[in-house]
């Protein structure tokens, strides 16, 4: 990660004080541990025995959904680590079969895919999909990804707490100049900037984590009566921080007609 500030600002869990650092730093927080349990690592393991790390969200008890780029091909295995956080909870990876990795592939423009899991999962509540024909967050809302990435602008290791941060959404007709960058090409994106103007980067083991806000809900009672609760709606994946550290905060619109319909047909 950048001497500035990350999405899972490493430096300041570190513990580095300098100064200089300090005075740039976002003010980050370390996950609560009953909140983002459905935050999961995907993994691609190439025969070299080297390794690439993305994150990922659990959607449903059986499906994950993440970046494409996070799948490498036949050059090794793809698993889901879940349970990784709290650091408390018990961790299990499940190996995805290569028929259950689903690419959205719409002109091959829009890099997010499907995870199927091999086994339903206990005891981890799912992020709910945004309800019907959704809208992508407006402008300058304020939503929260998380991620485990790396702690230098070189890479390296990640960190051990899952960290949270908040992010200001910007529209597509708002993002920085994405020209001559591989999202150029997408069309169902929008962008993230830092709240009050902190610089905020994203690292390796970051991209493809979810962008989500919290909603009221309805959910059915007795008596044909509703009842609201608070959830975790999701509304992006972030595709930024592949390969190293960057300033542009890029998410794949899920409420996309074409994408949500997609992801409905194969959930549901």
């Amino acid at each position: 990660m950048d001497k500035t500030a990350f999405l899972i600002l490493g430096l300041w869990a570190a513990g580095v004080t300098s100064s200089v650092v300090e005075k740039r730093l976002v003010p980050a927080i370390t996950c609560p541990d009953t909140e983002k349990r459905y935050h999961v690592r995907v993994v691609h393991y190439f025969h070299d025995g080297k390794s690439m790390t993305c994150g990922g969200t659990l959607i449903h008890k059986r499906w994950v959904i993440t970046a494409s780029h996070c799948y490498v091909g036949r050059d090794g295995t793809l698993k889901v680590e879940i349970g990784g956080h709290p650091k408390t909870a018990v961790k299990k990876q499940l190996l995805i079969k290569k028929k259950n990795i689903r690419v959205y592939a719409e002109n091959l423009r829009e890099p997010i895919m499907l995870l199927k899991l091999p086994e339903a999962v206990k005891n981890i509540k799912p992020a709910l999909l945004a309800p019907g024909d959704c809208m992508a967050p407006t402008d300058g809302e304020e939503l929260k990804v998380s991620g485990y990435g790396a702690t230098t602008a070189e890479g390296g290791e990640g960190v051990k707490d899952l960290m949270c941060l908040e992010v200001k959404t910007l529209s597509k007709n708002h993002c920085p100049d994405l020209s001559g960058t591989n999202y150029d090409k997408f069309t169902y994106i929008y962008c993230g900037g830092g709240v009050g103007g902190a610089e905020i980067k994203a690292c390796q083991g970051d991209s493809g984590s979810g962008f989500l806000k919290k909603e009221l809900i309805s959910k059915p009672a007795l008596y044909f009566w509703s009842k609201e609760k608070t959830a975790d709606v999701l509304y992006g994946v972030l595709l930024s921080g592949q390969d190293a550290c960057e300033d542009k905060f890029v998410f794949v619109d899920l409420c996309a007609k074409k994408i949500k319909k997609w992801i409905d047909k194969l959930v549901s």
